[in-house]
């Protein structure tokens, strides 16, 4: 499954869920492009997936991470381990398509200055139903050429998506020196990473839908942390020089509306804190309606709704 030197080692991140992990398994295993080692990295906290790698797949590189340690320790655990040109992270419960490692290694040879890659992905439901593209694009290739251009993608007024995490391939020599820092933003502390690794240099993301990411009721992502959106508010005016004004106050908009209009949420803010969210939210409302960049976006929707729906 791997040359004698390969230059790409893909981690499979894998956490108590061995029916999903097997799936990846085989998936990571069906590629076109054998060249890559494969290690799966498990960090649940019973024997399950052990057992299943050495009943299925007994000729498989395992590393059980004994005892379980945090979900980004572990991520920093595997990139301390890297010792080829290219690594990926991907998890237990996506997919990678056949087609996904050499699409790829293509996409690195076309452009060897980049500091990270990423694919586009299906986004699919537990049954495995797609539902939409991860981002938009109209070019085959999109070019994030620095933090702000990073960030505008997640948290811009008006963002076309952005590349998912598991997708991602990093360029060893530049990004196993900067691990991932829990104080960054918690649990949101992968956005972080991304954004410390886009300071080094540009980042090339392939339209191509090559993974499936899958969206389940364990995802991690559909559980909300106030105190971790509050850090990563925190690092993103720390970095405002990187960022800009605008995508900070953008960020802001999406994280007091959030918190603002969740009820659940709301009783755990202050009634001070909830007042002046809400002042934040009409000023921004105002302030964007007077933006001819408004309109603009308006018939940019239209036009692709009306184009979807031919």
């Amino acid at each position: 499954m791997q040359t004698d030197s390969p230059t790409l080692t893909v981690f499979l991140l894998c956490h108590n869920r061995p029916e999903y992990a097997e799936a990846a398994i085989s998936s990571i295993l069906n590629q076109t492009n054998q060249s890559f080692r494969f290690i799966i990295s498990d960090n649940s906290t019973n024997d399950q997936l052990n057992r299943l790698v050495i009943n299925k797949f007994p000729s498989l590189e395992i590393r059980q991470r004994i005892p379980s340690v945090p979900s980004l320790e572990h991520f920093n655990k595997c990139i301390s381990e890297v010792d080829t040109d290219y690594f990926c992270l991907f998890h237990d419960d996506d997919l990678m398509e056949p087609q996904y490692v050499n699409s790829m290694l293509e996409t690195i040879k076309l452009h060897p200055s980049a500091i990270a890659y990423s694919s586009n992905a299906e986004v699919v439901d537990e049954n495995n139903v797609s539902k939409h593209a991860h981002f938009d694009s109209n070019i085959t290739e999109v070019t994030i050429e620095n933090p702000r251009a990073l960030a505008g993608r997640y948290f811009s007024r008006f963002p076309n998506g952005f590349a998912p995490f598991p997708a991602y391939i990093y360029r060893s020599s530049v990004v196993t020196q900067i691990p991932i820092d829990p104080e960054t933003g918690g649990k949101y502390s992968d956005l972080a990473w991304l954004l410390e690794i886009s300071k080094q240099g540009p980042f090339i993301w392939n339209a191509e839908k090559l993974i499936r990411y899958r969206i389940h009721s364990n995802n991690d992502g559909g559980f909300e942390s106030i105190r971790d959106r509050l850090r990563l508010l925190r690092y993103f005016k720390k970095n405002i020089a990187f960022v800009g004004k605008s995508i900070v106050n953008d960020y802001r908009f999406f994280l007091y509306k959030k918190l603002c209009n969740g009820k659940s949420i709301n009783r755990k803010l202050s009634e001070n804190f909830v007042r002046t969210g809400k002042h934040f939210l009409k000023l921004y409302r105002f302030k964007r309606f007077l933006n001819l960049q408004t309109y603009r976006y308006f018939y940019y929707k239209i036009q692709k709704s009306l184009s979807a729906g031919h």
